[in-house]
């Protein structure tokens, strides 16, 4: 109600429902990747869109070698946060009573066996963008969907993952929407990441939008092991509930490609050597990213752009699958 002097309603949260809720949820601190990546340029807003550009690169190790392999099994590591739901997770700490581990082993047993052997996979590059985002942008993810797998030979269906914030000063529900690809250019990761999650940031309301079926997972799988915080947050996931119409939906991105950067010249690799040389790509990169923003009619949505260069993506994949034990 207004005090009749043209103050606007307090905007009052459902109990449970807070900026330090979600913080909560969060299982990385910003510092986590920092033996991993280091960061190309400042981050940036590309002119005439909502989109920020992040611009990572690989470290290398005491050999003179990117740490590609090394960040595969620190990816390995994060299988059950990404892929088991935070109440089995909870329950198995909970039976792994003393010295016990066979609950939490068993987990991980059950998460590995949920990824794809498949040669081209994309999900070491979906398990990254997971992790990138509760690093760098402090953002929980919302909903694991690998359990809905009904195959090790499939990818998920629908967006490559969910997570989200709360705004206290406006009482937004922002819902990043994830998407990931590994391609050998820039250009051609780019193009794809953007035509996949255009679909999703841009609603029409109706049932038969491309996020409508994945809000509806989010409803029904819903879990957070806080049934408060749960509470809320269906409460601006019902249609029909007028909190519906605080809620934000909003991109989070990764992009990985090939780059001969990381080749060694005449004299031995030297981070900076790497990084001076990526530099000269990231006008390029930001070019690519404002041109698929615009042919996609993202400018008016708030994006998180990962972009992450790769000595060679394929490697990548080889890596991860390794450290899975599938390969």
């Amino acid at each position: 109600m207004s005090d009749g002097k043209g103050t606007a309603p307090t905007k009052t949260p459902p109990p449970g429902l807070s900026f330090d809720a979600f913080a909560r949820l969060l299982r990385a601190q910003p510092d986590s990747l920092d033996a991993f990546f280091g960061e190309i340029g400042a981050r940036s807003t590309l002119p005439s869109t909502q989109a920020t550009v992040h611009c990572h690169y690989l470290k290398i190790d005491g050999n003179r070698a990117p740490r590609v392999g090394a960040l595969a099994e620190r990816l390995a590591r994060e299988l059950v946060n990404y892929s088991i739901p935070r109440s089995d997770i909870e329950a198995a700490k909970a039976a792994d009573a003393g010295q016990d581990t066979k609950h939490a082993v068993a987990l991980y047993r059950k998460a590995n066996r949920l990824f794809t052997d498949l040669g081209k996979t994309g999900e070491g590059g979906e398990l990254l963008l997971y992790l990138m985002a509760e690093t760098y942008l402090q953002l929980p993810q919302l909903f694991c969907k690998m359990p809905l797998k009904t195959s090790s030979q499939m990818h998920v269906h629908g967006a490559d993952g969910i997570h989200g914030t709360y705004d206290p000063g406006t009482d937004t529900l922002a819902v990043y929407w994830g998407e990931s690809k590994l391609y050998a250019t820039a250009s051609s990761a780019i193009d794809a990441c953007f035509e996949s999650l255009a679909p999703f940031v841009l609603p029409d309301g109706s049932s038969t939008a491309p996020q409508s079926r994945d809000l509806q997972l989010l409803s029904d799988n819903l879990d957070l092991a806080s049934p408060d915080l749960e509470a809320a947050i269906l409460r601006y996931l019902d249609p029909d509930d007028p909190k519906f119409n605080q809620l934000n939906y909003r991109g989070v991105a990764l992009v990985g490609f090939d780059a001969a950067s990381y080749s060694p010249g005449s004299s031995p690799l030297t981070e900076a050597d790497i990084t001076a040389a990526l530099e000269k790509s990231v006008k390029s990169w930001h070019g690519s990213a404002s041109h698929y923003i615009k042919k996609n009619q993202l400018t008016e949505i708030t994006i998180e752009l990962f972009c992450v260069p790769f000595p060679s993506v394929d490697a990548f994949r080889e890596a991860f699958l390794a450290e899975l034990g599938i390969k």
